[in-house]
């Protein structure tokens, strides 16, 4: 599978990669606990670079990014597709198709920096910052094999790679119909 990036992602990225470097300076200035907690909680990361994404992606197009929402998510699996049509909510969950904490990283390693630099960040966020709707059968897979934090078990992986995890697990992903950045 491929991933293709699209004009409406390249805008809301770009804009969330600004917001990202704005208030990332308004961080720093917390006291150092605080600042340490966000620096390494990638939950707490999560949803900073969430919350950047929503804004952006108001400001320009006003549309109201929902976490819960189906459209939000780039990539599904075709058995959590299915349970989404039959309205069976609570047998899929959203899954980051490369392991936050991977990229998360190398976010925070740059903004951290006097002088961040924008483009360095947002080609991560367009290269690695997607999710994925699937079951709970199919992340207890993931699970069992020991891919909930890393690409791959016993091996480098190689940045390129983006759905190994599903790929080695036998999960497939599809484009998400319902996808709002097409």
């Amino acid at each position: 599978m491929d991933k293709k990036i699209t004009t409406l992602e390249r805008q809301v990225y770009r804009r969330a990669t600004e917001w990202l470097i704005k208030d990332y300076q308004a961080i720093k200035l917390m006291d150092s606990e605080s600042v340490y907690t966000f620096e390494n909680n990638t939950n707490f990361i999560q949803g900073f670079v969430f919350r950047c994404l929503k804004s952006s992606a108001n400001e320009i197009f006003e549309i109201d990014l929902n976490w819960n929402s189906i459209g939000v998510h780039k990539y599904i699996s075709p058995s959590a597709l299915e349970k989404y049509l039959i309205k069976e909510k609570n047998s899929y969950i959203k899954e980051h198709v490369v392991c936050k904490n991977i990229y998360f990283k190398e976010i925070i390693k740059e903004l951290k920096k006097d002088s961040p630099d924008e483009e360095k960040i947002f080609n991560i966020l367009l290269k690695y910052y997607y999710t994925a709707l699937i079951t709970k059968e199919e992340d207890k897979q993931l699970d069992e094999r020991g891919l909930r934090r890393v690409m791959l078990v016993d091996k480098e992986w190689d940045g390129e790679s983006l759905f190994v995890r599903y790929e080695g697990t036998g999960i497939t992903l599809i484009d998400n119909p319902n996808y709002l950045f097409k």
